[in-house]
């Protein structure tokens, strides 16, 4: 319970209180009807059936809502003359000055009561109490309740609005995870595609050296049986097999050697760093891009966008530019930047670059363009990658390129 006002002057008696402390039972009584009941002080519920209080229960009831400030000043604001007399609505409302204005009006009530006929004034009272029962108890207690209703709703409001909040800032993350997994799949499809396309070529392949090697057979026991016939020897069965085990001997030998001559190559393997260097570091990446024959290839709008993430496309595009060329005029490397859309305008330039520069074509992004010019460049030279995307790295990585972040790519370009 809230702490109580100080209980008022000391000529305020009990008996003074009796329309303002029945006007709270009967609120009270009323309010157990809504839905949520009015809340109130417990000690009140043996009193909310009684009709009027008996004089040796107002002071009780009296202490019971002076300990509860809180219960009192929601009661008060339903508190109005057709109600409460002026008495019971200062001890009630309790405004600056209430003491003071208590003793002016019980000065004059008691001045008044002299001259009136006491049953008058119980009557009165009677009535007062009456008509506070019968039009006003329960329209009151109906606007507290509802009173209280209103701010539980407010309070959920705001609650749903807190909850709506954290929903939104998770859907926009997981949208992001969305377009990150679709690029994914659709990378690891367009490999899938390739690598099947690859497969049905190598046994279109494979069929044909089958059906090569049938006729050869073939062409192979028709010219034995042939010079064997213009020699006059009889060749048996046991001869003929004898000759088609050689030559099954021979081909086999033909085909292992005509495989190694056939293999076009090891597969690229990453360059080494020196002892002490850490990857992705400025160290690592001026080491790479200097080795000899080295392509690098740098995923353009990646470099740019971080490192200059205020200026516009074109703005980014011609600083990159810039300090890659000045890059590869220091170290003398074969370098190519990779730009998204062939279509941007300003994209083609008539300036001429140290740098080659590359547009990806409609439908094809930067990545898938990096990608195929790793795997057409000469496996015996190296290949340096530059781009934070996570799907190129493991790409490329895999086909053994070496990788520089464009971190510190930037930080070695600027310097």
């Amino acid at each position: 319970m809230a702490a109580a006002n100080h209980a008022g002057p000391p000529t305020l008696e009990h008996r003074f209180l009796r329309s303002a402390l029945e006007f709270v039972v009967s609120i009270t009584a009323a309010g157990q009807k809504q839905r949520p009941p009015l809340a109130f002080p417990s000690g009140l519920k043996p009193f909310l059936r009684q009709p009027r209080l008996a004089t040796g229960d107002l002071g009780r009831v009296r202490r019971m809502i002076e300990a509860d400030a809180e219960f009192r000043t929601r009661l008060a604001a339903g508190a109005v003359p057709e109600l409460v007399d002026p008495i019971g609505i200062e001890w009630l409302c309790r405004a600056d000055g209430w003491e003071q204005r208590v003793v002016e009006l019980i000065e004059r009530q008691e001045s008044a009561a002299t001259a009136a006929d006491a049953e008058q004034v119980v009557r009165r009272a009677e009535k007062r109490r009456e008509a506070a029962e019968q039009v006003a108890a329960r329209t009151r207690a109906e606007l507290i309740v509802l009173a209280e209703r209103l701010a539980e709703r407010e309070r959920e409001l705001a609650d749903v609005r807190r909850r709506t909040g954290r929903g939104a800032v998770d859907l926009e993350a997981l949208r992001g995870e969305l377009v990150e997994a679709r690029q994914v799949a659709r990378h690891a499809a367009d490999r899938a595609d390739a690598h099947q396309r690859r497969l049905a070529d190598v046994e279109a392949e494979r069929d044909a050296a089958r059906q090569a090697a049938t006729a050869a057979e073939r062409q192979r026991d028709e010219l034995l049986s042939a010079r064997a016939e213009r020699a006059g020897v009889d060749v048996g069965a046991a001869q003929m097999v004898e000759l088609r085990t050689l030559a099954s001997s021979a081909r086999t030998v033909a085909e292992g050697l005509a495989g190694l001559v056939a293999v076009p190559g090891r597969a690229r393997q990453a360059a080494s760093l020196p002892g002490g260097v850490a990857r992705d570091s400025r160290r690592a990446a001026q080491h790479l891009i200097t080795l000899p024959l080295v392509a690098v290839l740098i995923d353009g709008y990646n470099v740019a966008k971080l490192t200059w993430p205020e200026l516009s496309l074109a703005d980014q595009r011609d600083r990159l530019l810039d300090a890659v060329d000045a890059l590869a005029r220091r170290h003398g490397s074969e370098m190519a930047v990779v730009f998204d859309g062939a279509d941007v305008v300003g994209a083609h330039s008539s300036q001429r670059r140290l740098a080659r520069v590359r547009y990806s074509p409609a439908g094809v992004t930067a990545d898938d363009v990096i990608r195929t010019e790793v795997a057409a460049l000469d496996r015996a030279r190296p290949v340096v990658v530059v781009t934070n995307d996570t799907a190129i790295r493991r790409d490329v990585a895999a086909a053994g390129a070496n990788i520089v972040s464009s971190t510190a790519f930037a930080d070695l370009a600027l310097r």
